[in-house]
């Protein structure tokens, strides 16, 4: 796939999948998620409690779509940031939204690729091009959302670590977790690799916007986070079949298998159930953390578990939440480059990926609205197609975990990666046989 005429193939399919979704986005400034963050932002700015009361009559006087978006779900910080825009008309702080989360993009794809030396410039290439047409980016901007911002935050981070600037690196965290909330699991990540510098600056960071977003908003609006929260996690919110994170997706199982309805007697099971799942994922994620004794973290194996551990775990996930599984999938393949990496990690990850722009066609043809024909002709089709989108991520979070785990059977490396030292070797494929080495 790095043969030029392939790349530029490549590279025509990502610009066009790119400009048909900024084909669409001229009439998205009035709806979805853009939308939402701007209704919460102008009412949190005119005293009006965003998390309690609906939002659909704000969104009337606005020009604004409001749809089931009717309460705020971001996080009071994020509110604060975004306040800025609703001192401008809703057309123009959508285009300037737009471009805030451009620049994250290009900063992220700028630090996972061009900092690697183990990558080509033909893989870079490659990976941007992947990236570009990935179904999660574009969704992204699609939707107006903000997982660009936590991606280009997260890279930051993992570039600072690199330099050894621990403290800036649990700075860019708290940040994430103040815009986001599911980002502060990463702070596990630095308390059992030990780096307390990290810890501390996160804990500090993440005090330090708490008591600042009080001293802005008051107690009693910031802890009104609570209600929006909460709305998350009803029922109607859970049961959406593009509600991918590991608990909704456990109710959804429950709720269908055994034929109870929400808020049941039962109900105490399916909780249990999400427990005990929530905690064989991180079990999982701390075993492997515990288990590699490299503080170093190269190839931010263990950094990438965490990360797609945190989508794994947060309450509420969707599609887009994929996009931070780019950092992990980046690695895998700087690692393939140096033999490092397991073939089976990397396939996963390839499934991964298509799985991801697959869950995504299947659910805007045949899903949207429902009941759908294509649903009522064929249920049990219909069944498996909507679970895939949570599928995309499980196979996303195997790949990560095979890539922080498999140590003893590396990938052969691509051959323009290949030190002057190792050309008489006679290098196999990327995806090639497996040649064992002792070596991690």
């Amino acid at each position: 796939m790095r043969q030029p005429a392939i790349l530029a193939v490549v590279w025509l399919c990502a610009l066009l999948v790119l400009i048909g979704t900024l084909s669409k986005m001229p009439g998205q400034w009035h709806r979805r998620d853009f939308s939402n963050y701007y209704e919460s932002a102008w009412a949190l700015r005119y005293g009006i409690d965003p998390y309690s009361n609906n939002l659909t009559p704000i969104g009337t006087q606005l020009g604004l779509e409001t749809n089931w978006l009717v309460h705020a779900s971001e996080t009071p910080p994020f509110l604060i940031c975004f306040e800025p825009l609703t001192r401008l008309r809703p057309r123009v702080a959508f285009w300037i939204w737009t471009a805030i989360n451009f620049s994250a993009l290009a900063t992220a794809m700028y630090l996972l690729l061009a900092y690697r030396r183990a990558l080509s410039v033909r893989t870079a290439l490659l990976l941007a091009a992947l990236m570009l047409m990935s179904a999660p980016v574009n969704l992204n901007f699609y939707w107006a959302q903000s997982q660009l911002i936590i991606l280009a935050l997260m890279v930051v981070a993992m570039r600072a670590m690199d330099r050894n600037r621990d403290g800036t690196a649990g700075l860019m965290i708290a940040i994430a977790a103040l815009l986001r909330a599911y980002p502060l699991l990463l702070v596990g990540y630095f308390i059992f690799r030990r780096k307390w510098r990290a810890v501390i600056f996160a804990t500090a960071g993440i005090a330090a916007g708490g008591f600042a977003t009080v001293a802005i908003l008051g107690l009693p609006q910031t802890l009104s986070f609570v209600h929006g929260a909460l709305w998350l996690t009803d029922y109607r919110v859970v049961g959406r079949v593009d509600n991918l994170s590991l608990g909704p997706f456990v109710s959804r199982m429950f709720w269908s298998l055994t034929g109870t309805a929400p808020g049941s007697s039962a109900d105490w099971i399916r909780r249990s159930a999400i427990g005990a799942a929530d905690i064989v994922v991180l079990g999982l994620t701390i075993r492997a953390t515990l288990a590699d004794r490299n503080r170093d973290d190269p190839y931010w194996r263990i950094y990438s578990l965490w990360i797609a551990t945190a989508i794994m775990l947060t309450p509420v996930g969707w599609h887009h939440y994929l996009v931070l599984l780019a950092i992990p999938f980046v690695q895998m393949v700087a690692s393939a480059a140096e033999r490092r990496s397991s073939s089976r990690a990397i396939w996963m990850a390839v499934g991964a990926y298509l799985l991801s722009a697959i869950s995504l066609r299947a659910f805007s043809r045949f899903m949207v609205p429902p009941p759908t024909e294509f649903q009522i002709s064929f249920p049990l089709l219909a069944h498996a197609l909507e679970e895939t989108s949570f599928l995309a991520l499980l196979t996303g979070y195997i790949a990560t975990y095979w890539f922080a785990t498999d140590h003893a059977h590396p990938v052969p490396a691509p051959q323009d990666a290949i030190s002057v030292a190792q050309i008489d070797q006679n290098p196999r494929p990327l995806f090639g046989s497996i040649r064992t080495t002792s070596s991690g």
